[in-house]
């Protein structure tokens, strides 16, 4: 009995101190878990935006590039954490392909969600919302998916940039969600465009 109450406050005290660091705004540092890391402003897409990302971020090799995706389609810039644990992915999707002209970021994304769910059955989507960056909404969306590597944590955005469509994908283990979904949602607030 003692020990599953401890669980629980446990649990409520990782919670609020979940729902505390939310509040904060990024300025040099984001809470990783029990580390803090510096962050830093990166351009991206050939520097039609920029957002703050971790110190742990670097570009993705080439040859990993082409390992990863093997579509036709390949973001225009992959970053991943030094350990390569960690993956975040940005490209611009043209509004003919998706069939999305003229929506709003919020429809877009919702319509990506319909198409997801009916493509991808076992994926398990948990929540959707809106950001106000600077320059516009950005609307985001995540879920739990499964790979022959096991199940993954994946935050999926899009914003406007100059009447295109930005996509962005941040994807790590299922086991790393607690800890990197916080940061996801701050950091996407602090995208420039």
């Amino acid at each position: 009995m003692c020990k599953e109450l401890f669980g629980v406050i446990g649990v409520f005290r990782y919670r609020y101190a979940q729902k505390r660091f939310e509040k904060r705004k990024v300025k040099k540092y984001v809470q990783l878990g029990i580390d803090k890391v510096r962050v830093h402003r990166e351009s991206l897409l050939g520097g039609k935006c920029s957002m703050l990302l971790p110190n742990t971020f670097i570009d993705m090799k080439i040859a990993d590039d082409v390992a990863g995706y093997r579509s036709r389609w390949i973001p225009q810039s992959i970053k991943t954490t030094m350990a390569e644990d960690a993956v975040l992915s940005f490209g611009l999707v043209t509004e003919a392909e998706s069939g999305t002209e003229g929506m709003a970021v919020s429809d877009r994304l919702e319509k990506l969600q319909q198409d997801m769910k009916r493509r991808w059955k076992q994926d398990v989507y948990y929540g959707t919302g809106q950001v106000q960056a600077d320059g516009g909404k950005v609307a985001w969306m995540d879920l739990k998916s499964f790979s022959a590597k096991g199940s993954m944590y994946s935050f999926i955005f899009l914003f406007e940039i100059k009447g295109e469509v930005a996509f962005g994908n941040f994807f790590c283990s299922f086991e790393q969600y607690l800890i990197w979904k916080p940061v996801m949602q701050k950091l996407i607030a602090t995208i420039e465009i």
